[in-house]
């Protein structure tokens, strides 16, 4: 997500990082606004991505109070009321940043779609790579646009997975007036869905905290910039649409 008007990410063919990267010019340090630093994320982007965050943490707390059997029996006079509570939060956390780019910000909304759905042969090859372990080693990575792709993957399966809390929650919600099997089905999708978010949750945080990129990028979403010898080096083609 960036800061400015955007171009879908370049295509084409695969080219080897490392021959890239020496061919490039030396990162300039001055002339911008943010020195050293490219503006990567609007401040809607911004608000969106930590208000779900946050509720987020906020229902998987809740949820796990009603999971686990020592806390779930403490609150059993006040379930339905914690229950409540717990949807909530879920629903903010679908709606609030969706609100927030309708309202505020669609064609910036647009624009991160299209990124997201443009995937080429450096992407796919980024994300094969990234499943064996080459980018937390530090490893040259195939060229990237504004977004890599486990961003791009990342942000599809986000939604995916907030649709399914949706709906088996609404399930759970209806309780006696749904069938036993329906009710049961949705409680186990729904509880396999929450240990798939928690170790996606926590995959992202390893990245962010172990990584000079994932720091940086952290940094970016926090504050909008990204330090441009990070972005040559791992969104290179976006580094170059901006330096073009």
């Amino acid at each position: 997500m960036a800061g400015g008007p955007l171009s879908p990410t370049e295509s084409g063919p695969a080219q080897s990082g490392p021959s890239r990267v020496e061919q490039l010019p030396p990162v300039p340090t001055s002339g911008s606004p943010l020195e050293g630093r490219l503006l990567r994320f609007t401040l809607v982007e911004r608000l969106a991505h930590w208000t779900y965050a946050t509720f987020f943490i906020l229902a998987l707390v809740i949820g796990l109070l009603m999971w686990t059997p020592s806390t779930s029996a403490r609150i059993a006079g006040s379930w339905q009321m914690v229950s409540h509570l717990h949807a909530g939060m879920g629903l903010l956390m679908i709606g609030l940043p969706l609100v927030l780019f309708l309202s505020l910000s669609r064609r910036q909304l647009v624009r991160d779609l299209r990124d997201v759905r443009s995937w080429d042969r450096d992407d796919r090859l980024w994300l094969w790579r990234a499943l064996r372990g080459d980018a937390l080693r530090g490893r040259e990575m195939p060229p990237q646009g504004r977004f890599n792709a486990g961003q791009k993957a990342n942000a599809v399966i986000v939604p995916t997975m907030a649709v399914g809390f949706l709906v088996t929650g609404s399930l759970l919600l209806a309780g006696p007036h749904v069938p036993t099997w329906l009710f049961s089905g949705a409680l186990a999708v729904h509880k396999v869905l929450a240990v798939a978010a928690v170790f996606l949750f926590a995959g992202q945080l390893l990245m962010a905290l172990s990584t000079r990129h994932g720091r940086d990028s952290l940094r970016a979403i926090t504050g909008g910039a990204m330090g441009e010898t990070v972005a040559r080096e791992r969104h290179q083609k976006w580094w170059r649409q901006q330096r073009g």
